[in-house]
């Protein structure tokens, strides 16, 4: 299992980073947009901030000659653990089956059918990006997709895997994972929202007003 941030902003992902176990950044056109830099020296600042871990970056182009064109530029120029997004559709499926073959790994992202991510599980995408929230406005389970998809990756392409994306409450992470899926990319405010808890609050509270009805404001480190 495994967390991605799901963010372009360099502070926020530093955050994350200091705290969550992460296993890497996810971005798209845009995520990157909304930072309003130039692209190249952001997305060079991410791979810096994200060095030793998996950054994922999407190409641009709508036809596969060009979406391969740009993913090789983007592979070369920044070197490490990249992983190329290429939008699931027919240029996108050819784009992975050439990119896979040069040992490039890729991401086939706004998956919205089971098909869709089987099909680019057989093209050889490491990864299959369902945006999960948009699968339900469609009036679709969304988790239960999911599942149908790492089900069959199981079965049939076990190097694939499901990272689920687009999530708007905890609930929905929790369905999706109980489902089965093998990532998930949160945008950098869920991560605080996953750990926080009232009720841990409270005993903490009680930790401390029992604690200083014996040692006063002493620690323990004041005491070993």
């Amino acid at each position: 299992m495994k967390y991605f941030i799901d963010s372009a902003n360099v502070e926020k992902i530093k955050a994350v980073i200091e705290y969550f176990p992460v296993a890497g950044v996810t971005t798209n056109p845009t995520i990157i947009s909304r930072e309003k830099a130039e692209f190249l020296p952001l997305i060079k600042e991410i791979r810096d901030v994200t060095n030793g871990l998996t950054l994922f970056v999407q190409v641009t182009a709508e036809d596969a000659e060009n979406m391969i064109d740009e993913a090789r530029r983007i592979f070369k120029t920044l070197g490490g653990d990249i992983c190329i997004k290429i939008p699931a559709t027919k240029e996108g499926l050819k784009a992975i089956k050439l990119l896979s073959s040069e040992g490039i790994s890729t991401t086939a992202t706004a998956v919205y059918s089971v098909q869709q991510a089987l099909l680019c599980a057989a093209a050889g995408a490491e990864y299959v990006a369902p945006y999960l929230s948009h699968i339900d406005n469609m009036g679709i389970d969304s988790a239960e997709a999911a599942g149908q998809m790492a089900q069959l990756f199981k079965e049939h392409f076990p190097k694939t895997h499901v990272l689920a994306a687009s999530f708007r409450v905890a609930e929905q992470i929790n369905r999706a994972i109980l489902a089965g899926v093998d990532a998930v990319t949160l945008a950098p405010e869920m991560f605080d929202t996953l750990i926080s808890s009232k009720m841990t609050e409270n005993e903490i509270d009680s930790f401390r007003k029992n604690w200083s009805g014996v040692y006063g404001e002493k620690n323990v480190k004041d005491f070993i």
